[in-house]
């Protein structure tokens, strides 16, 4: 019976469990973007400090990319913040998914398990040895399931909360200039960028 006592406890914080207020937002907003930057691990470590300033996190910070979680407040901000680090934004591609159905499902099927949680539990008090041996064992696959839908709807209003951020980080290269033909002939035989690199060796001998 100490398994049966332990279904109990569990079923009934199982039984109280309220989902938390959230903001009205139902919007899983996803940026991807590619930013022209002339030194990216700097970049990266200013927008994990940024994010972190407005209450989110980063899931990934490298020289090539920054993938960061921000509250779905913030995402007119981030692009904001792209322009004044990056020299160029190459791409920003804004998606957006509407959790409303999939919460309002997934709420459904956790109070649906609780009803069936509830009759099973009031047959306890009726129940031989055998048929308690049955109700444990129906009682555990409903907790595991309950568990199961409480974990999708912490993750759908996780992400109506903070949005996602996914940026690629590219290198501004300092390129040198392409020839530009002269109309003096002498000049375009000239090859300028061999004076320049050894002249001053030159001076020092």
């Amino acid at each position: 019976m100490a398994l049966v006592r332990t279904l109990l406890v569990i079923a009934i914080v199982l039984l109280g469990v309220t989902q938390p207020a959230m903001a009205q937002n139902y919007l899983y907003q996803v940026i991807e973007a590619t930013v022209l930057v002339a030194d990216p691990d700097r970049t990266a470590d200013t927008l994990e400090t940024w994010v972190e300033q407005t209450g989110g996190y980063a899931l990934l910070k490298s020289s090539d990319q920054v993938v960061l979680r921000l509250p779905f407040e913030q995402i007119p901000q981030l692009r904001s913040k792209l322009e004044e680090l990056s020299d160029y934004i190459l791409e920003l591609s804004p998606q957006s998914q509407d959790l409303r159905e999939a919460i309002l499902e997934t709420q459904a099927k956790i109070n649906s398990r609780q009803e069936v949680l509830r009759q099973t539990l009031a047959l306890l008090d009726q129940a031989d040895v055998k048929e308690t041996l049955a109700i444990e064992k129906e009682l555990i696959s409903l907790i595991g399931e309950i568990e199961e839908l409480t974990a999708t709807i912490q993750t759908l209003n996780l992400n109506r909360s903070f949005s996602r951020a996914e940026i690629s980080l590219r290198y501004l290269e300092q390129t040198v200039p392409e020839n530009i033909p002269s109309s003096f002939d002498w000049i375009n035989g000239v090859d300028f960028y061999s004076f320049i690199d050894q002249g001053p060796a030159r001076e020092g001998r």
